[in-house]
């Protein structure tokens, strides 16, 4: 996986800027009220963009939900800061998630891991897997406390632009840079070996590595049962 897949491409950074930086920009000029229903539409016409266009919309949904939990916050709240509230708090439910999966000896990227590939879903049992779960945990847990930390600083401090431009280089950025640490501690800390190649049949019959479509090499018929010679004038033959 490369920086650009990770982050879903530029593309994936622009379609999560949009929103933040359009009610920044126009609650400053236009009022609160103004800043979220920018906001939200510009979210629901990114949305609507990706679907005529058939490209896939599953992060723009994720994006509409968060827009519109942060505007609500910011409405109820009547401040502007306080659209960037409900993302302090998850990345806030984040390190305690992180933190306390290790601590239980339950680290949630263990689970990731058996997900994303079936040969890890005995991790709990091997001590090297068990370790990388453990290592990229804490590797989402430095992320989340990094928001949590300069987010919180910066919405103590009523700095709403600044609280943006930090949610825009904290979001899709960091994020894919976790990722990419995360693949590289599991690679390196719990390599799995490389898939074993399938045996083919052909014709009711095992055939292994010696075999290239339905030519024997050396003259001999590999069965289920182990190599047997092939009968006088057979050679080149697969028999029924």
């Amino acid at each position: 996986m490369t920086m650009s897949e990770a982050i879903g491409g530029p593309r994936g950074i622009i379609d999560s800027s949009i929103p933040t930086v359009a009610f920044v920009t126009v609650n400053a000029e236009a009022g609160l009220t103004a800043g979220i229903a920018v906001a939200v539409a510009a979210a629901l016409a990114l949305l609507v963009l990706r679907i005529v266009r058939h490209e896939p919309t599953q992060q723009t949904f994720s994006g509409l939900f968060a827009v519109a939990v942060a505007a609500f916050v910011a409405s109820r709240t009547g401040d502007a800061k306080g659209f960037f509230l409900p993302g302090i708090a998850k990345n806030a439910v984040g390190v305690v998630v992180a933190l306390l999966s290790v601590v239980l000896r339950r680290p949630i990227a263990g689970y990731l891991m058996a997900g994303l590939d079936a040969r890890y879903v005995g991790w709990q049992n091997d001590s090297r897997q068990r370790r990388a779960a453990v290592w990229a945990t804490l590797v989402w847990g430095a992320v989340f406390a990094l928001r949590f930390g300069v987010q919180g600083v910066l919405y103590l401090a009523d700095e709403s632009g600044w609280l943006a431009a930090a949610n825009i280089a904290l979001g899709l950025p960091l994020f894919g840079l976790a990722v990419l640490a995360s693949f590289a501690i599991v690679r390196r800390l719990a390599p799995l070996p490389p898939q074993p190649p399938a045996a083919a049949v052909v014709d009711g019959e095992v055939v292994g590595s010696e075999w290239v479509g339905s030519e024997a090499v050396e003259g001999e018929v590999v069965r289920a049962d182990g190599p047997s010679p092939e009968a006088p004038g057979s050679a080149g033959r697969v028999s029924p």
